[in-house]
């Protein structure tokens, strides 16, 4: 008996050894995926001007398709123009007009300091760190948009899915705030001051923002715009949209029992009051601009406008289940 228990507590020994050598290959595994640097990437679309500045260097360089840039250099695009990035281990960052991109040296970080971009980051690929003059963004894989005005010291930051690994995390460049966003939500930093986590509307957003095209459309035309690009593009955006698609559904069903109130500019006044405006409000809300990313919240006459287009459109859409 004592022999047995003997050559069994051996056993357990050499799996506790096992289980500890295990655990430790996992931790040390993702630290390695949190921490590693992003070490190149490729211009991988271009349309009109776009611009290469290399090591910080005081001149900038017109852009060629499938140039290469290493940490240090930045991407500029001009008017009318955007440029599709594409970094060495799959992440997607797409720009807009106006924009100004880089990433620096040794850590994965991305650095955002004028206009607009889509950042489409694969699942289980570790902490990544979006940086804009007035916000710092941490988040675990995801897809997200980030815009900066350098006029107002703005910078607006949403989420287009959700993570397993956690939600996004946004503090104001000093740190002291720091909110959660998860997929429909947003937010604004304005010289230092972090505002409201608000909604905007994910089946709107899909359909008014090219930078977002192969994430969220309808099904069919999804595999048409993913079928057009390069099978790294093609891993990305389909390993990213699979985490689109539950927070898609989410709000589609919602904006199916908020078509029942017939929404239509001759009811304004409930609507407004659902969301809690009052008639006094109406002309500051409706005054807020636009941005190029259309983030605009039902608080506008363009919000208005595309929910009552989309609820004539979804009339014949099946009843939702209880």
């Amino acid at each position: 008996m004592q022999q047995f228990f003997n050559s069994h507590r051996s056993v357990f020994r050499l799996s506790q050894k096992l289980i500890a050598s295990i655990f430790i290959a996992c931790l040390a595994s993702n630290s390695a995926s949190a921490s590693t640097a992003l070490k190149q990437a490729e211009i991988y679309k271009i349309r009109n001007r776009v611009d290469i500045n290399y090591g910080e260097q005081p001149g900038w360089d017109k852009a060629e398709l499938g140039d290469v840039i290493e940490p240090r250099d930045s991407v500029r695009t001009g008017a009318n123009s955007r440029a599709d990035i594409l970094f060495d281990e799959g992440t997607l960052v797409r720009t807009g007009a106006g924009t100004t991109f880089r990433f620096p040296q040794g850590k994965r970080s991305f650095e955002l300091t004028s206009g607009a971009a889509l950042i489409i980051i694969r699942p289980e690929q570790g902490q990544s760190t979006v940086n804009t003059p007035e916000a710092k963004i941490v988040s675990q894989g995801t897809a997200l948009f980030v815009q900066h005005d350098p006029q107002s010291s703005s910078s607006l930051i949403g989420v287009l899915t959700n993570s397993p690994a956690g939600l996004v995390k946004v503090s104001s460049a000093d740190g002291d705030v720091t909110l959660q966003l998860q997929a429909g939500e947003f937010i604004t930093v304005v010289r230092g001051i972090v505002g409201l986590v608000q909604h905007f509307v994910l089946p709107m957003f899909y359909e008014t923002v090219e930078l977002s095209a192969g994430l969220g459309s309808k099904p069919e035309d999804i595999e048409a715009i993913i079928a057009r690009e390069s099978p790294e593009v093609q891993a990305t955006l389909r390993a990213v949209q699979a985490e689109a698609i539950e927070p898609l559904k989410n709000q589609t069903a919602w904006l199916q029992g908020l078509c029942k109130l017939n929404v239509g500019t001759e009811n304004l006044s409930p609507l407004l009051q659902l969301f809690g405006i009052g008639i006094s409000d109406i002309r500051v809300r409706f005054e807020i601009p636009e941005n190029n990313l259309s983030i605009v919240p039902f608080r506008s006459l363009s919000g208005i406008a595309w929910l009552g287009q989309h609820c004539r459109e979804a009339q014949n859409l099946p009843e939702l289940e209880n």
